[in-house]
């Protein structure tokens, strides 16, 4: 009785939870793939209550028919959306991931062979080898460049996204699919232990993430001090804002190699946190990254477009800015003028020259 509560509250949690986030970001298509990693954690929970069985009360199971293969299919997307979800939060790429659609297409395949007797390969074991690789894929995605992200509320769901990745990664795929025989007591346990999981889980999104009023003051006194501490705030974001544009303009910070954020701050003079803020509220930027390579790409290109310097090669120019690899500076200068600086050149009336 007390597992049955825990799988209803987990369906009721997360439908609210896909509810939710399609209601406030409607055309976001990152909130489509919340919606569909909901569904996915709903199939997963009806599934269980069929293939569990054997340990379940008899009043307590679902019968879902000939539903069963669509469920199942379904629930083993999980870790595919995941990947595609961390792809479009945290890499900040314009570029459709088509190979990781094709990865996806072929689980979808290997999961509808399970089971059946023309069956040569082990799909079910491609199947969940697959899961691993998009638990790991979106991991890497979740958890690189988390420093130089800017943004105060996608760094929060990184630490949330890694948790979950985590748990989903190691107990839903490695143990309940690998590790453990899938028709066994040990299997059902762990299943116990996921669920439990899964709902404190789904208790932590609704509370703290769906609403930006959650612990937020609103007493007339907690509300003045808020703005006196707004008012304070703003005045230190100018005077970072102003030493940060002479250590741009004037001595041309950007062109270090290896440029650090907290290397940034400290010449800046201001704490970590508050020129992350700088950057992204006041000039538009969502990460350190994208915010060294807009000046280090703008110098690159007056320079190739310079009439003067025709011949300076562009392994030269790319090194003068601060790009310590030919290659990043190429992705780089694609990615801010959407051709290669060579393209670049040619365009500008200069000679064409190859790194």
């Amino acid at each position: 009785m007390i597992l049955f509560s825990v799988d209803i509250a987990c369906m009721l949690l997360f439908a609210l939870f896909g509810l939710r986030v399609i209601a406030l970001f409607p055309r976001r298509r990152e909130s489509w793939i919340i919606v569909f990693l909901c569904i996915a954690v709903i199939s997963h929970v009806v599934l269980s209550r069929v293939e569990y069985g054997p340990w379940i009360a008899e009043a307590y199971r679902f019968q879902v028919g000939e539903s069963t293969q669509l469920l199942n299919v379904i629930r083993n997307m999980t870790p595919g959306l995941f990947a595609l979800l961390t792809f479009f939060l945290f890499t900040d790429r314009a570029s459709q991931p088509v190979w990781l659609y094709v990865l996806l297409v072929l689980q979808l395949i290997l999961e509808c062979l399970r089971g059946m007797p023309f069956n040569a390969i082990n799909a079910n074991l491609l199947s969940a080898w697959l899961q691993i690789a998009f638990a790991g894929l979106a991991i890497y995605w979740t958890i690189a460049f988390w420093r130089a992200d800017l943004i105060a509320v996608r760094r929060r769901a990184r630490a949330v996204m890694s948790i979950v990745l985590s748990v989903n990664t190691v107990a839903s795929t490695i143990l309940l699919r690998l590790a453990i025989p899938e028709n066994s007591y040990a299997n059902y346990q762990g299943y116990v232990v996921l669920s439990l999981l899964t709902m404190v889980l789904g208790l932590f999104l609704l509370w703290r993430l769906m609403d930006g009023a959650v612990g937020v003051p609103i007493t007339e006194r907690a509300k003045k001090s808020v703005a006196s501490l707004e008012e304070s705030r703003k005045g230190e974001d100018e005077l970072a804002l102003k030493r940060l544009d002479i250590l741009l303009r004037e001595r041309c910070i950007y062109k270090e190699a290896g440029l650090t954020l907290k290397a940034l701050a400290e010449r800046v003079g201001a704490p970590e946190y508050r020129l992350r803020q700088v950057i992204h509220e006041r000039l538009g930027h969502r990460n350190f990254n994208s915010f060294i390579h807009s000046h280090r790409i703008r110098d690159a290109a007056q320079q190739l477009a310079d009439p003067k310097i025709p011949r300076t090669s562009i392994l030269t120019i790319a090194q003068s800015v601060g790009y310590e690899s030919i290659n990043t500076f190429n992705r780089a200068f694609r990615e801010v003028m959407a051709v290669t600086p060579s393209e670049y050149r040619k365009q500008s009336g200069q000679l064409e020259d190859e790194p």
